[in-house]
C-alpha cells in the first residue's frame, strides 16, 4: 500500500515542482561554511561555523531532476553564493579568466554566481525561498550546466602540458575581444578547443599532442571559411615551446563542427579550458 503523502509534503512538492537548475533566490540568508574552530568561554570550541553576511543570495546548482524528487528520498539540494563583482571581473570572466564565476540572466546586474563555494540547503527550506527564474530558455540552461561541468569537471593537465600550452593561451586571450584582429575572429568562431594525448598522460617519454578546434555552427561564426580559420590558428599553435614529455602531433589540428565529430573522438578528448573559448557566457535574456 502506497505511503500517505500529508498535506504539508504536497505542498512542498507542489513548490518544488517549480525550481529548476539555475534558479536562484535573493536575501534568504548567510552562507555557512567551516573555517578553524576557536575556544568558547567554556572551553568548547564552536566547531569552525562561520556565516557569511555578504552573499547577495543563492543558486540552486543541483540538477533539476534531483531538486523535484521528494525530499524523503533526496532531502537535500546544493547551492551556490550569488556575490556582487565588479566591471572589470564581469569582463574577465566574459573572456574566460575566471571560471570560478558563472553568468545568470536573470540575476541583477553585476551579480554572479561563485562555484568556489557550495552549501546544501534542506528542500523543506528551499520551498520557502521566493524562487527567481535564473535561465530563460532551454540554451540557457545548457549554457549554464556546461559552466558547472567546466569548472567541476576539468581535467588536472600535468604540469609541463600546462607550461607548454602558455603561449598559446596568452595568444588566444590577447586577440579574443579584438573585433577587427582576423585572429579574434578566428577564436571567437571556435565553440571550444580540445587535446587529444597520443599516449598516456603519465607517459614519461613522449607524448604526441593533437588539437581538436570544435567550430561554431557556420551561421554562428565570424569567419565561415575552416581554412582561413586553420591558416590563422595554426601558427599560433606550431609555436608552442614543449617542455618533455609533451610534442605536437603530427596531425597536430583538426577543424571541426560537433557533427562532424563521432561521440568517441569527443570522449577521448579533452577540454582545454586554459583560455577564452570555454568562457562563461553572458547572456541576453
Amino acid at each position: 500500500m502506497p505511503k500517505e503523502t500529508s498535506e504539508s509534503e504536497e505542498e512542498i512538492l507542489v513548490r518544488l515542482a517549480e525550481w529548476q537548475q539555475g534558479d536562484f533566490s535573493l536575501d534568504c540568508g548567510d552562507f555557512l561554511f567551516r573555517d578553524l574552530s576557536a575556544p568558547l568561554d567554556d572551553g568548547e570550541d564552536d566547531g569552525g561555523a562561520v556565516f557569511d553576511s555578504e552573499v547577495v543570495g543563492f543558486a540552486v546548482i543541483s540538477q533539476t531532476c534531483e531538486v523535484v524528487r521528494e525530499p524523503d528520498r533526496v532531502p537535500n539540494v546544493s547551492v551556490c553564493p550569488l556575490v556582487a563583482v565588479d566591471a572589470k571581473r564581469i569582463k574577465e570572466i566574459e573572456r574566460g579568466q575566471a571560471p570560478r564565476y558563472g553568468f545568470l540572466s536573470g540575476s541583477p546586474d553585476g551579480v554572479v554566481v561563485d562555484f568556489t563555494r557550495t552549501m546544501s540547503v534542506s528542500k523543506k527550506l528551499l520551498a520557502t525561498w521566493n524562487k527567481r527564474r535564473g535561465c530563460q530558455n532551454e540554451r540557457q540552461q545548457l549554457e549554464f550546466a556546461r559552466a558547472l561541468e567546466i569548472y567541476f569537471g576539468r581535467f588536472a593537465f600535468p604540469q609541463e602540458f600546462v607550461d607548454s600550452v602558455t603561449s598559446l593561451r596568452k595568444a588566444i586571450l590577447l586577440k579574443y575581444s579584438k573585433g577587427e584582429s582576423e585572429l579574434g575572429k578566428a577564436v571567437r568562431s571556435i565553440r571550444e578547443l580540445r587535446v587529444v594525448p597520443h599516449a598516456s598522460w603519465s607517459d614519461t617519454t613522449s607524448v604526441p599532442i593533437k588539437f581538436i578546434a570544435v567550430l561554431e555552427d557556420v551561421d554562428a561564426r565570424e569567419l565561415a571559411d575552416r581554412d582561413e580559420i586553420q591558416k590563422l590558428l595554426w601558427p599560433k599553435i606550431n609555436a608552442i615551446e614543449w617542455h618533455s614529455p609533451f610534442s605536437l602531433h603530427e596531425d597536430g589540428l583538426h577543424l571541426a563542427t560537433l557533427a562532424d565529430l563521432t561521440a568517441a573522438e569527443y570522449l577521448n578528448s579533452y577540454p582545454l579550458d586554459v583560455n577564452s573559448l570555454s568562457f562563461a557566457r553572458r547572456y541576453n535574456a
